[in-house]
């Protein structure tokens, strides 16, 4: 093969379109599959709705992969330059993880209330 020949997709931008677009449909699907009920009769709309969610998290799990695969070298990189700044962004990286944590804790607290 001529390594001049021009590829027919780029592979880096595929994948990353992959995680756009897989991006854009979890929450399109996931927040009304969260507020269905599985008992108002809209059980087709349920099953698809929990379908596209499901099929566009998988999308988005082995495009990450790949995208992780192809700019390894550039992660690698970019994480020795924090360590070496010796944690230079310390309090974000608390706040962020906290509120993360305190976000999805709450979002998720629900399942514990008895009715």
């Amino acid at each position: 093969m001529n390594h001049t020949a021009k590829q027919i997709l780029n592979k880096r931008a595929l994948t990353s379109l992959f995680l756009c677009f897989s991006l854009v449909f979890l929450p399109l699907s996931g927040i009304p599959l969260h507020f269905s009920k599985a008992d108002d009769g809209a059980g087709i709309l349920r099953h698809l709705l929990m379908s596209i969610h499901n099929i566009t998290a998988l999308i988005f799990i082995i495009s990450l992969v790949i995208h992780i695969g192809f700019n390894w070298k550039a992660l690698i990189k970019y994480a020795a330059v924090k360590i070496a700044e010796s944690f230079k962004f310390k309090k974000e990286f608390f706040v962020a993880l906290a509120v993360t944590v305190l976000i999805v804790g709450l979002f998720s607290s629900h399942i514990f209330h008895i009715h």
